[in-house]
């Protein structure tokens, strides 16, 4: 096989980053509603801060269910764009929001009734009863949660990155206003504390989607796509490819998140102080995975465009450009989360053992950044690639039948505690890291080899 030019990676590099940019400035956006949510949280109270916390990893559980789902849109798009079937586009952006309408509504409910499998997993009742309230006022916003959810990624396969970033950060001056009204009262209103960010939140989730909803009505470019054209019931092929791309997905990001999730819920156990610094120190990590989340979205849109045109050589050049761009934004992730991470913390609370707990946790955060960034870019190739069962296997032995049971085993057995399932976590994303770039490398290779045999 030949070698790739100097020039044709820089253009393929270049093309990426134009994507992704936009794509990780809008997910450093959306997750600064995240940050803004535990901040003022926390300035409020502790219990506050963990109950909030403790609704965020629960919720995460549930939605990243259909998260997985809608990240078949992109690569179905992206292919359909390849390909030049253009109306094809309009009738998977129209499913995406049936389907996001069907799991929202589903989701409210489950949302409504959260306090007794809290009280089941071992939440202490005075931080169950607040989160279940907090959970209930954020099931008012999951519909449009959902909604939004579809319209990004079905506007990310067509690189449409610059307007999903344009929304997200318009949205963040009504998620300060609103969480402010709501938290502390004023106007009538009176002070909600955790319940009231729930409030905040679903309020930022609909705005968030009409403003999006607007701009794809609105875009010219769309036109001949016949998005709010011929608005009709899915074609069954569409759903079944859109479930056959998603479900794995779903199920590889559900196992992801569900670990992540766990660990934050059983963490909650151990009192208000450590729930509290996990929160924070996850926050601190879960902003710096918006880089590699963002850069994975470009990589799934490009390597799908080019699978699309049946271009391999390229749709593997687009992988490992996003591959190698990653390594290299992590490793100055690593760098200032290590040279900085008690001033990081500082900026959420002022309580020094808090500071001296949640600085721990991001020592060891900043280790699995690599692992973290590795495995989100190269599942991002594969789903570029419409290859999504075996990284959800991947993921599941990675993630439950090493990093839970290791992360398990050393906070309740070895007395390590918080730095137990920390270091469970390091070991699976590792694993999963390892086993998606290997599949990459070969599953891009075959379809090069195949191609030139036909």
């Amino acid at each position: 096989m030949e070698k790739h030019s100097l020039r044709q990676i820089g253009e393929e590099s270049s093309a990426l980053i134009k994507v992704a940019i936009p794509a990780i400035l809008a997910q450093l956006a959306q997750m600064t509603l995240g940050v803004v949510d535990t901040l003022m949280a926390g300035n409020y109270s502790k219990h506050a801060l963990a109950a909030v916390g403790t609704g965020a990893n629960t919720f995460m559980i549930v939605f990243s269910l259909y998260l997985g789902l809608s990240f078949a849109l992109n690569p179905m798009v992206s292919h359909f764009n390849g390909q030049g079937q253009y109306k094809e586009i309009g009738k998977t952006f129209q499913m995406g929001q049936f389907i996001g309408l069907i799991f929202g509504i589903i989701v409210f409910f489950i949302l409504r009734n959260m306090e007794a499998p809290l009280l089941l997993m071992g939440v202490t009742p005075d931080i169950a009863g607040l989160t279940a309230e907090y959970l209930h006022a954020l099931s008012w916003g999951a519909l449009s949660a959902f909604l939004f959810l579809a319209l990004r990624a079905s506007n990310e396969g067509l690189f449409s990155t610059k307007a999903i970033m344009v929304c997200s950060f318009c949205v963040i001056p009504f998620n300060i206003l609103f969480n402010t009204w709501f938290i502390y009262g004023g106007f009538g209103l009176p002070a909600m504390g955790a319940v009231g960010v729930g409030y905040a939140t679903s309020l930022v989730w609909t705005i968030l989607f009409l403003f999006l909803l607007l701009y794809t009505y609105k875009n010219h470019r769309y036109k001949h796509l016949d998005i709010f054209k011929n608005i009709q019931w899915p074609k069954w092929s569409l759903v079944k490819e859109y479930f056959s791309i998603g479900s794995p997905i779903a199920v590889g990001m559900f196992m992801e998140v569900s670990l992540f999730g766990m660990i934050g819920i059983m963490v909650a156990r151990y009192g208000v102080d450590l729930t509290g610094a996990h929160q924070i120190a996850m926050n601190i990590a879960t902003v710096a995975f918006m880089v590699p989340l963002g850069l994975s979205v470009a990589i799934t849109a490009r390597v799908g465009f080019w699978q699309g045109k049946q271009n391999y050589r390229q749709m593997r050049l687009a992988g490992f450009c996003g591959i190698g761009l990653s390594v290299f934004f992590q490793a100055v992730s690593v760098t200032l989360m290590l040279l900085f991470r008690h001033d990081f913390v500082g900026f959420y609370t002022d309580n020094p053992e808090l500071i001296n707990l949640a600085a721990s946790l991001i020592f060891l955060a900043a280790i699995f950044q690599f692992s973290d960034g590795l495995q989100i870019n190269s599942a991002g190739a594969l789903r570029g690639m419409k290859d999504t069962k075996w990284p959800m296997i991947y993921m599941t032995v990675a993630y439950w039948v090493f990093g839970f049971p290791i992360g398990y085993y050393l906070a309740e057995y070895q007395g390590l505690k918080v730095e137990g399932f920390w270091i469970g976590i390091i070991v699976g994303l590792s694993i999963a890291a390892a086993l998606l770039l290997l599949r990459f490398i070969r599953r891009s290779r075959q379809a090069i080899i195949y191609h030139l045999q036909q």
